[in-house]
């Protein structure tokens, strides 16, 4: 009577080429398919993190009573790291990370939880960037936005250039608002003091 949402424990019976089988009660075995282990890990990494007759424990994903097959998974215990931090760091999102690895093309940052972000090389500074080795070494912090989030892949771009386009936009926002501030204050000024002398004239 096992269903779908339950959680449940059993050992490892065996590892196969498309997932880990766990012994459950009445003698039926369920089955971890590889893309079910890890939210961060491919299934080929994940599934070395197991050994025969370890115990784990998985949620029940689907039952088949008549063909007696049980789906499990490991990793929905978890709630996704990658949809948690896209939720909250959509496009356009300011995020600061780490640079993991970088090469020629760009650098891979490290945004916390697991969740990686890739910055191209074209993507780095408005000066053209042949080599992102030139810039960015392994551990350098960087601020950069969001310019997309592809679900589906997992995959998150990001842009210093785009964020620093954005920054001066910003300031040249500022600064032609407090102008526009300053230019009335001038102008009512001048208005009570023309009034001023207006009606110093008439008297």
């Amino acid at each position: 009577n096992t269903k779908r949402g339950d959680r449940v424990k059993g050992p490892i019976k065996s590892i196969t080429d498309f997932g880990v089988f766990v012994g459950l009660a009445a003698g039926i075995d369920g089955l971890v398919h590889l893309s079910d282990l890890s939210w961060n890990e491919t299934g080929e990494a994940a599934v070395r993190n197991f050994k025969k007759g370890q115990e784990v424990e998985a949620l029940v994903l689907a039952v088949d009573v008549d063909r007696e097959r049980i789906s499990l998974g490991i990793k929905q215990l978890d709630s996704d790291p990658f949809t948690t931090f896209t939720t909250v760091n959509d496009k356009g999102q300011i995020v600061t990370g780490k640079v993991k690895t970088v090469d020629a093309r760009g650098a891979e940052i490290d945004l916390g939880e697991d969740i990686i972000g890739y910055l191209r090389a074209s993507e780095i500074s408005r000066d053209r960037v042949e080599d992102a080795r030139n810039v960015l070494k392994e551990g350098d912090e960087v601020t950069a936005v969001v310019v997309n989030v592809d679900r589906k892949t997992r995959n998150i771009q990001l842009s210093i250039k785009q964020k620093d386009m954005v920054d001066e936009q910003g300031a040249m926002a500022n600064l032609s608002q407090q102008s526009a501030r300053e230019n009335a204050g001038t102008t009512s000024l001048g208005a009570l003091l023309r009034a001023k002398l207006d009606n110093n004239d008439s008297k």
